[in-house]
C-alpha cells in the first residue's frame, strides 16, 4: 500500500510539471525530420498548379465524348494532371445541347462541346477553367447559360462568364491546403461585332480588372489573371498583350496566363511575378501549322510561409497539341519547344 501511495504521489508530480511547462505532447520536438523549426512547418504550405492551353472539347472531340469514350482527349495525360493540385485551362468552347452537333454544318470556325463535356473536364482532374474567349457566345445566349450549369454540376470551377452581370468581374476563389488563391479570366477578343456581348462576358478592361483585383489582395495569398488576347498564330506577343501583362502585375496579380494566338510564346517575370503570354494549344487540333501541334503546360509550386505567398519554383513541360494530347518525354522535339520558350522569354520591365 505504502508503494502505491508513493506511486501516485510520484505520478501527481509529474503532472503537476507537465502542466506548468505547457508541454504539447501532439508535436512532441520543436524540429522536423529536417531540422526546420515546427513553427514554420506549420505555417507553410506548398501546392503544385498546372496551366494548360486551349482546351476544344467541340468538333471531333466532342463526337468521342457523345459515343461515350468520356475521357477521350485527356486520355494520355492523367499522371501528369494526377500530380498536381490545381488544373486550369482555358476552355475553348461552349457546352451546350445542340442534338449532337459539335460544329456549324457550314462555319467550322462555330463549335461547341457536348454537354457531357463538363464530366470529362471533371474526371480528368481539371479544376478550374476560364469560359472568357471569343467563342463564348458561339450558339447564343442558351449555350452560353448551359455551359455554366453544366460546369457547376460537374464541379468544376469557372471565371469570365456569371449569371449575373454585375458579378462579371469577381474571381472564382480557390482555397488548397490553406492556400487561397483567387482566379479572374477575361477576353480582348469575340466572335461577334455587337458590344452587348461585354454584358455577357468579362472583357479584358482595365479599369474594370484592375480596381477588383485591388480589392481582393489583402484578403487572398494569390491572384492569377487568365487573358485571352493577342494575334492568332503571331510571330511574337502582341504590345497589347505585353502591355496588359505588366498592367495586371503592377496592379497585384502574381501570375497572368495567356490564351488565343495558338502558338506558345515564353515566360516573362517582374520581382518574382509571371507572365506566360501564350499558353498555345492542349486539346485542340490544328495541323496546318508546326507551332499549333507544339506548345507547354505551365507546372509551379506556389509556396505560403511567412515571407509570403509566391511561386517558387516553376517547369514548361512539353506538349504535343491535338486530339489528344501528350506531354513529351526529353529528347529532340522537347528541346525545341523548350528552346523556343527561352527565345521568348524575358523580363518585364516597370512602367515609369
Amino acid at each position: 500500500m505504502t508503494r502505491m501511495v508513493e506511486a501516485l504521489g510520484l505520478l501527481a508530480v509529474l503532472f503537476l510539471a507537465f502542466c506548468a511547462f505547457g508541454t504539447d505532447m501532439s508535436h512532441p520536438s520543436l524540429v522536423d525530420a529536417q531540422g526546420v523549426p515546427r513553427e514554420e512547418v506549420l505555417s507553410s504550405a506548398r501546392i503544385r498548379f498546372l496551366a494548360l492551353g486551349d482546351v476544344n472539347l467541340g468538333r471531333e472531340v466532342g463526337k468521342r465524348i457523345l459515343q461515350g469514350d468520356t475521357l477521350f482527349p485527356f486520355a494520355r495525360v492523367q499522371d501528369v494532371f494526377s500530380a498536381h493540385d490545381i488544373v486550369f485551362a482555358n476552355l475553348e468552347c461552349t457546352l451546350s445541347e445542340q442534338e449532337g452537333e459539335t460544329q456549324h454544318p457550314r462555319n467550322n470556325l462555330i463549335f461547341t462541346g457536348p454537354p457531357a463535356g463538363a464530366r470529362t473536364l471533371h474526371l480528368a482532374g481539371v479544376t478550374v477553367v476560364s469560359t472568357a474567349n471569343n467563342h463564348a457566345l458561339d450558339y447564343g445566349l442558351k449555350a452560353h447559360a448551359e455551359t455554366m450549369e453544366y460546369l457547376k454540376s460537374a464541379g468544376v470551377l469557372f471565371a469570365g462568364t456569371a449569371p449575373d452581370s454585375t458579378l462579371l468581374y469577381d474571381p472564382v476563389i480557390l482555397t488548397c491546403k490553406g492556400v487561397k488563391l483567387a482566379l479572374f479570366a477575361c477576353t480582348d477578343v469575340m466572335n461577334v461585332e455587337d458590344t452587348k456581348w461585354r454584358r455577357y462576358v468579362s472583357g479584358a478592361d482595365t479599369s474594370r480588372l484592375l480596381p477588383r483585383v485591388r480589392a481582393f489582395r489583402d484578403s487572398v495569398d494569390f491572384i492569377i489573371v487568365s487573358y485571352h488576347g493577342g494575334g492568332e498564330y503571331g510571330a511574337r506577343p502582341t504590345q497589347r498583350t505585353t502591355d496588359f501583362t505588366r498592367h495586371m502585375i503592377e496592379g497585384g496579380a502574381d501570375l497572368v496566363l495567356g490564351h488565343h494566338p495558338h502558338v506558345p510564346y515564353g515566360v516573362a517575370h517582374m520581382d518574382g511575378k509571371y507572365g506566360v503570354h501564350s499558353l498555345g494549344n492542349f486539346v485542340f487540333r490544328q495541323p496546318s501549322r508546326y507551332w499549333t501541334q507544339r506548345s507547354f503546360a505551365f507546372s509551379a509550386e506556389i509556396m505560403k510561409d511567412k515571407a509570403g505567398t509566391r511561386i517558387s519554383s516553376y517547369e514548361c513541360l512539353p506538349v504535343m497539341c491535338g486530339l489528344q494530347p501528350e506531354f513529351i518525354t526529353p529528347g529532340p522535339e522537347s528541346d525545341i519547344i523548350s528552346e523556343r520558350i527561352r527565345a521568348f522569354s524575358t523580363t518585364i520591365v516597370a512602367s515609369k
